[in-house]
């Protein structure tokens, strides 16, 4: 009766799957075997079955669940549906552990170290606060402080979409590998607001950052690469003084046209014609930042971003993006 049927053992060697599992399958219903015997409870299947019992094998192996593995084999044509929104899960396990693994080299890694000027780290924290954003679905880091620790350089950065500032502190002493750290804002006014000792260390953990010796724990959420917006070296600047400067801007509307010719800088409000301008707080806010007698501005023609920095610190930078003016 049974010579054109495959016993359980003949259909996992062909479909490669293990007989507890075919077991597993008809008692879900993922696959029933064409005949049971009564008397013994033996298995048996047909030759039609060792296709879809290597389909089985495959899907398994890519981690399909047994509700999906129904569905393939109830509707083949519908698989590629079922198939995609595998893939698409797949993919969103594969960030997230990896993410997770990131964490996990974070905290079994050595914390950076310096020391740094107390006054150098309140200046650089008053000039990156103005553009502390709010935290967004793509980028939840905006919502905090960059603290990026860069052999004998420690940079503060904020960002929110529109303006990026960024302030470097000198440092000593430095140990342990680069790390970036986000730093919630009220501890970093919190940490201007108190008195502090005239220098002293700074230990950045992956989830924890001591300051002068305050401790915090750190932001989570990812953060733009800020250095892609970085206005490239050798761009031409034009030098003017920052009183000149904010006057000219207080006067001004909420959006005022920048024009850089060779040395000179020229403000205006917008003309017909004029397509970019930029927000006239956030060019003040980027000015006052500077903390300099003396401003350098440039123009990124790559973004347009309108660069405002010291003249004698260029690599303390706010950038303000354009504003798209009504033709």
């Amino acid at each position: 009766m049974h010579d054109d049927l495959l016993s359980i053992g003949e259909l996992a060697r062909a479909g490669g799957l293990p007989v507890t599992a075919l077991r597993y399958y008809d008692a879900t219903g993922v696959l029933r075997p064409a005949h049971v015997d009564p008397v013994t409870g033996y298995r048996w299947y047909t030759g039609a079955q060792v296709h879809p019992a290597r389909l089985v094998a495959s899907l398994r192996r890519a981690g399909l669940p047994v509700a999906d593995l129904v569905a393939v084999l109830r509707a083949p044509e519908h698989a590629a549906v079922v198939l995609d929104r595998h893939r698409r899960r797949l993919v969103e396990d594969l960030v997230a552990a990896q993410a997770h693994l990131d964490d996990a080299a974070g905290l079994l890694a050595a914390p950076a170290r310096c020391v740094v000027a107390a006054d150098a780290l309140v200046g650089a924290v008053g000039a990156v606060r103005h553009a502390v954003g709010a935290a967004d679905a793509r980028w939840p880091g905006l919502a905090g402080v960059l603290l990026h620790l860069d052999g004998a350089t420690l940079r503060l950065v904020g960002c929110d979409r529109s303006r990026l500032a960024v302030a470097s502190v000198p440092v000593a002493e430095p140990s342990g590998p680069p790390v970036r750290v986000l730093a919630p804002p009220a501890f970093l006014d919190a940490l201007t607001a108190a008195t502090l000792p005239a220098s002293g260390p700074v230990t950045l953990h992956p989830h924890r950052l001591e300051v002068l010796g305050r401790t915090s724990a750190a932001l989570a959420g990812a953060y733009p690469d800020y250095e892609r917006l970085l206005p490239p070296s050798g761009l031409p600047a034009a030098t003017m003084a920052s009183g000149a400067l904010t006057e000219a801007v207080v006067g001004a509307g909420d959006v005022v046209v920048v024009r850089l010719d060779g040395g000179r800088v020229a403000l205006a409000p917008p003309r017909p014609g004029d397509t970019l301008g930029y927000s006239r707080s956030f060019l003040l806010d980027a000015v006052r930042a500077a903390r300099a007698e003396h401003v350098a501005l440039s123009l990124d023609d790559e973004r347009a971003a309108l660069g405002v920095s010291p003249a004698d610190r260029p690599a303390d930078v706010g950038l303000v993006m354009p504003v798209l003016l009504h033709r």
